[in-house]
């Protein structure tokens, strides 16, 4: 197991009369944070992960969302030595 941590942050569009439901789906995941909404749709999410192959699953996982009109990577960057949230 790596002791390196990969953080990143998302940029999602939702469609605004969806945007609770949206968020309620992206919380149910361990290693995703919901950091900022604003009432157009946007979302912006933070992720932590212990591989760059997770970060893409989790980006697909979110784009396939009911509701979600985008989703794109805006920042990554990895760490050594930090624990992913959930592990």
């Amino acid at each position: 197991m790596s002791d390196v941590t990969h953080i990143s942050s998302l940029l999602l569009t939702a469609e605004p009369s969806r945007i609770a439901s949206v968020v309620a789906e992206i919380e149910t995941c361990a290693a995703v944070e919901v950091a900022l909404t604003d009432p157009s749709g946007k979302i912006i999410v933070t992720l932590e992960t212990p591989s760059e192959a997770e970060i893409v699953g989790e980006l697909n996982r979110l784009s396939l969302i009911d509701g979600v009109v985008s989703a794109a990577l805006v920042y990554h960057q990895s760490e050594s030595g930090l624990s992913p949230i959930g592990q």
